[in-house]
């Protein structure tokens, strides 16, 4: 009997890891994750579109030769949620007025209507672009978010990240940046 129960209580606890890494919420360098994501570091950012919330829309070729952040993230998103906010203070307000770099902030599985919905309660000044379909995001990986990319200005990725971890913040993502923004 007491086999059983500990076998039961062990794979509810793997049920819930694999939840919280599919989410973000636990560091994802699992192979698993690994397999699940198309893309390394080193490699050409793959080309996308995506029409932003505004009614812009965010070329990856149009930002050729800039230090490009993308995020994607979702609304229901607890991890997102945290990072968020985080982005906006300590990335984008430090590095918007710098003509060398650009962010866009990718809704996955979601629509204009939602992400609009959800900026009107959160008034990030960031782009916002949404993707309901995954036919951007499933470029980059098959699972987990909140998932943030680094792009040189010779288009190659030179960070990327998958989840959100508190202990660290965006200290990484801050230096990856400020690499490449000296890079000539």
């Amino acid at each position: 009997m007491r086999n059983l129960a500990n076998r039961r209580l062990r794979s509810a606890a793997f049920l819930v890891s694999i939840a919280l890494v599919g989410c973000g919420v636990l560091s994802a360098q699992s192979d698993d994750f690994t397999q699940a994501t198309h893309t390394r570091i080193g490699e050409k950012m793959p080309a996308f579109s995506v029409h932003e919330v505004s009614g812009a829309t965010f070329s990856m070729a149009q930002e050729r030769g800039k230090v490009v952040l993308v995020n994607f993230w979702a609304t229901w998103c607890g991890p997102c949620q945290v990072e968020m906010p985080l982005l906006e203070k300590n990335i984008w307000d430090k590095y918007k007025s710098n003509p060398k770099f650009a962010m866009v902030a990718i809704a996955r599985e979601q629509t204009k209507d939602v992400v609009a919905g959800f900026k009107q309660h959160h008034p990030y000044t960031f782009p916002l672009a949404y993707d309901p379909d995954r036919s951007v995001y499933k470029q980059f990986a098959d699972i987990g978010i909140p998932r943030t990319y680094v792009v040189g200005r010779d288009g190659k990725i030179v960070f990327q990240s998958v989840g959100y971890d508190p202990s660290s913040g965006l200290a990484p993502l801050d230096k990856a940046i400020q690499k490449a923004l000296a890079a000539k």
